[in-house]
């Protein structure tokens, strides 16, 4: 469904009048979604006429259409979420996997509202799912609020540690760790704020907005420095400082990279066309000589020279490439996507090193500790992880927002993280205290590693050859898997992706992904490569109880023996062990049933259980 990259909500109206708007639905008429109380209810997700303004041929009120490469797709800019089917009544909005919890659906009412169904519960709500904090999750240490709408954009000023923030509402404002801003917001005029980038020195600040500008920022008086520059015939996605400051990339739903002289504001080499529909990253190696560029559904990794030739394109990727970067020697690239993947890279050749999984949803941004020993990672499925670069494993438990995350940045420091998305907040997490607990746990896994290995009992599953005679051939079938899992070749998320890239104004982000645990989130709590085993035990049977096993000849002396030593132990004396009992010291135990037949006059029995052993014997012409 919805996911390879968000667009904006307002409409995108070109500035000289040469772009065309994406189509939008008739305006709003009063009935249709005030009127709606409560959403169908459950078992009423079937075709029928639509009812608001213009019926089947128009789009739901407060919806809009564009067009991303060959795809239509169809976002509500209420709940800033698009598909790629047409949204009518009875048709299910959503692909498999797409939402937080696989049993819920997207639908449409006949008056154009958006409603969500829970075949949990069987029930229907006007909000989507949220997940819920496990208990002991570690929380983050700070939210900062001030931006009326999502956040796209994050970045560090390596001087102060203040965190600089670009937002769907028009602004970009800045904050200290405590969450105090600093300043007045700052406001370009040109709509919503898609990316940002810091200038090395931290004296300026380049944004890229949805009207396709440029604009630079002195970061001290928080203005604006010239005019905007123009050049991008679509919002503006992706821009970076190269590392001797010289020169700026950006990257826009045009299509094209464009490089500009930060001192004039104008372009200094021809632009570069790419292959994508939307340029959705941009990336100066560490040494200044590479730009690498990602983007539309399925396209290459391109690796281009300074002087914007074509050097390299790495592929392997069915979905887009939403984020990038390079180690700082520039030998390795590292990419994320909206196939739930984070990928590194050999730069000299493009060769794919590893593959780190663990999201069950579109990765929107990534960043590269100092240490460069981690990456942390932002995703559509509401969490950011951290990731080991020596392990290829994720550091503990997933860091949880309430909804789709957008950005992450961490500080220069290395000791805390930055992230941001659907929300409006900044949640502000310590580094430090994520590694802590997860150094805990190892701790604690080690230790539970060293104790002696406890006996296990192996036992084989009991086929089902027809089930029980009182429960029935259902008795021993396998109710586990009551839900049906997306196919692994599904198509990739359209709903993260596309319900937050931005054509106008508003926001975007497996083999099937991984089934979430229990938090009522769909994806795993567990750390990434390490998975919890199932063990399944069968039913017991009388003869797994116990056995009776035919006795030996050289047993049954030894029965006769011992049952012989008992009857001449009758008279023990007080304080003495009793030979029954010495001879429980040694027995099995198993339950064994030991007979001895002793001539024709006399049968000894013995048995031994528990460690105790019983004899006794009885004349033969007693028998029946």
């Amino acid at each position: 469904m919805l996911s390879e990259v968000s667009v904006s909500s307002t409409s995108v109206g070109r500035r000289d009048g040469q772009r065309q708007a994406p189509s939008k639905s008739p305006a709003p008429v009063a009935l249709s979604r005030t009127s709606e109380k409560e959403p169908p209810p459950y078992g009423a997700q079937h075709h029928q006429d639509a009812l608001w303004e213009g019926g089947n041929d128009a789009l739901p009120p407060l919806w809009h259409q564009f067009q991303v490469s060959d795809l239509t797709v169809y976002q509500d800019d209420t709940l800033v979420i698009a598909t790629i089917n047409r949204p009518l009544p009875g048709v299910r909005l959503d692909d498999p996997g797409d939402l937080v919890d696989p049993i819920w659906e997207w639908h449409i009412s006949p008056f154009g509202r958006s409603y969500f169904v829970n075949h949990n519960t069987r029930t229907t709500s006007w909000n989507d799912l949220k997940p819920e904090r496990p208990a002991g999750s570690l929380t983050p240490e700070r939210i900062i609020e001030g931006h009326s709408k999502y956040i796209w954009s994050l970045a560090y000023l390596k001087a102060s540690c203040n965190v600089m923030s670009a937002s769907e509402d028009g602004s970009i404002r800045q904050w200290k760790r405590d969450g105090e801003p600093v300043g007045k917001s700052w406001e370009g005029g040109g709509g919503p704020v898609q990316s940002i980038a810091v200038h090395l020195d931290d004296t300026m600040v380049v944004s890229g907005s949805l009207d396709g500008r440029l604009r630079l920022w002195n970061v001290k008086e928080g203005s604006m420095i010239g005019d905007p520059w123009e050049g991008h015939d679509a919002p503006v996605r992706c821009l970076d400082w190269s590392p001797d400051a010289l020169e700026i990339a950006s990257g826009s739903q045009d299509g094209t990279i464009r490089r500009w002289n930060p001192d004039t504001g104008r372009q200094m080499a021809p632009l570069i066309k790419t292959s994508y529909g939307w340029v959705m990253a941009v990336k100066y190696s560490p040494q200044g000589d590479k730009i690498i560029s990602g983007g539309g559904r399925g396209r290459p990794i391109c690796v281009w020279s300074r002087d914007g030739k074509l050097l390299i394109e790495i592929k392997g990727y069915d979905a887009v490439v939403t984020s990038l970067c390079w180690s700082k020697d520039g030998a390795h690239i590292f990419s994320g996507s909206a196939d739930h993947t984070i990928r590194k890279w050999r730069a000299i050749d493009g060769k794919e090193l590893v593959v780190l999984r663990g999201h069950t949803n579109a990765v929107r941004s990534l960043c590269l500790t100092p240490n460069e020993r981690y990456i942390v990672s932002a995703s559509d499925d509401y969490s950011v992880r951290i990731w080991d670069l020596q392990t290829n494993q994720a550091v503990g438990d997933p860091l949880l927002h309430d909804d789709r995350v957008f950005a992450v940045a961490v500080a220069p420091a290395g000791k805390c993280i930055a992230s941001a998305g659907i929300g409006g907040k900044i949640y502000i997490w310590s580094l430090d205290a994520a590694l802590e607990r997860h150094q805990g746990a190892d701790d604690n896994n080690a230790k539970l590693k060293g104790r002696p290995a406890q006996p296990r009992v192996v036992r084989q599953p009991i086929p089902n050859t027809g089930g029980s005679a009182k429960y029935g051939k259902d008795f021993f079938v396998d109710h586990s898997n009551n839900h049906t899992s997306p196919s692994a070749n599904s198509s990739f998320n359209w709903r993260s992706l596309f319900g937050s890239l931005r054509f106008s104004a508003r926001p975007t982000d497996a083999p099937r992904p991984s089934p979430r645990e229990s938090r009522r989130w769909n994806f795993s709590l567990h750390p990434v490569g390490k998975s919890s085993r199932t063990v399944d035990v069968a039913l017991a049977q009388d003869e797994d109880r116990y056995g009776i096993t035919p006795e030996t000849d050289a047993e049954a002396a030894a029965a006769m023996q011992r049952t012989n030593s008992n009857q001449a132990d009758n008279s023990t004396q007080p304080g003495q062990p009793a030979a029954g009992a010495q001879a429980s010291q040694v027995q099995p135990l198993q339950t064994q049933a030991q007979v001895s037949t002793v001539g024709l006059e006399d049968i000894a029995c013995g048995v031994s259980c528990c460690g105790t052993f019983i004899g006794f014997r009885r004349s033969a012409s007693h028998q029946p």
